[in-house]
């Protein structure tokens, strides 16, 4: 009798998981992950600084820039993954004057605060940890070590590293290489060869 029960449990369990399964395939289809990307952010007196983890999928997004919001979707048709972020930031921004970086892996905002100060003591209005967002200790300087023109050269220098402005990075080195050439060197010599015509 204790057998019998047993094997009709198991049977009853395994039928409902062969609905299930069944089911998923027959009607739904594919399951699609939806999940919030890995947000590294720094910051300085006057701007924050985002890098949004994200795979294949920089053409296909949508990035909404409000003064105390960011929202992000996207998607990866590979893996058939939606990245979805939806942020409420501790102070306000201009979203209108900002920068943005693609990448086949991620992308990076430089988003100027509206009001220049000390550090915001987090980056979201809540005190609430969440579990996508962690700080980008390479980026990170303190509060007394800011240095904005260090910022400006690192900015330049991963545009130059996609291609981007290249031609105009070249053509100041052919610039100042025909500058070089330029340097006369026979006017020296004259006043030498003029001495000898006097002697």
């Amino acid at each position: 009798k204790q057998w019998y029960q047993r094997r009709v449990a198991i049977t009853a369990g395994e039928y409902k998981s062969y609905l299930r399964r069944y089911t998923d395939l027959t009607m739904t289809g594919p399951t699609t992950k939806r999940i919030c990307p890995e947000v590294l952010w720094a910051q300085r007196r006057d701007k924050i600084l985002l890098t949004i983890n994200v795979r294949e999928c920089p053409k296909d997004y949508s990035l909404n820039v409000q003064p105390k919001k960011i929202t992000f979707c996207g998607k990866n048709s590979k893996t058939n993954t939606d990245y979805v972020l939806d942020m409420e930031l501790f102070g306000e921004i201009n979203n209108t004057d900002y920068k943005k970086l693609e990448s086949d892996r991620s992308l990076q905002l430089s988003l100027n605060r509206k009001e220049e100060g000390e550090y915001w003591p987090r980056l979201l209005e809540s005190k609430t940890r969440v579990h996508f967002l962690k700080t980008d200790f390479d980026r990170w300087k303190d509060e007394d070590e800011t240095d904005d023109e260090d910022e400006t050269a690192n900015w330049e220098s991963m545009m130059g590293n996609m291609n981007i402005g290249g031609a105009d990075f070249g053509s100041e080195e052919e610039e100042d290489d025909s500058d070089d050439d330029e340097i006369p060197e026979l006017e020296d010599d004259k006043p030498a060869k003029k001495i000898e015509e006097l002697e």
